[in-house]
């Protein structure tokens, strides 16, 4: 009777210890983090930045697969800093099918977004589009023999500048910056 009266004593005992140094504990981690939420911020801040600044590449390395490679095109492109500006010129016969001349699906493009293509298209015969694809969207920039200056803003997503042709002979010179 006498080991049982001591193991629940010191059961006790041991209880009352540790529930004391549970309080303790939550104090110090409490005061800890008072102390050091300015810093516990701003590393949680630069962990969301380079969360972020991964995302956009990972994204963007699925536009180097959409984005028509160089040996694909009728044409020659010379790439700017990014997939998004360069020159291209062409000269198509009979070209059926699309090319994603510029363009990518980042979320946020370091040069900026806001973009301007100088174009010359020239139909001689079949039909061509040039159109600036933002999402799902495809907006004409010229559908028919035409020269221009198309100004754009690049939003999350997919942003391309496409040539679509079918039966086409003809010209295109681009210049986006």
């Amino acid at each position: 009777m006498i080991r049982k009266l001591i193991s629940v004593a010191i059961s006790v005992l041991l209880l009352v210890s540790l529930a004391g140094c549970g309080t303790d504990l939550e104090s110090g981690i409490k005061k800890e983090f008072e102390d050091n939420k300015d810093g516990i911020r701003q590393e949680l801040s630069r962990l969301w930045d380079s969360f972020l600044e991964e995302l956009n590449e990972w994204s963007n390395s699925l536009a180097t697969h959409s984005i028509t490679k160089d040996h694909d095109l009728i044409g020659d492109r010379e790439k700017g800093s990014d997939d998004y500006v360069g020159t291209y010129e062409a000269a198509y016969t009979q070209f059926d099918g699309e090319e994603y001349i510029f363009g990518g699906t980042s979320l946020k493009r370091k040069d900026g977004s806001d973009l301007h293509a100088t174009y010359s298209l020239t139909i001689q015969s079949g039909e061509a589009t040039l159109y600036w694809m933002e999402g799902d969207n495809e907006v004409v920039i010229a559908d028919a023999s035409d020269k221009g200056v198309y100004e754009f803003t690049i939003h999350a997503g997919k942003n391309f500048i496409v040539l679509k042709g079918e039966e086409f002979t003809g010209d295109l010179s681009l210049k986006v910056e």
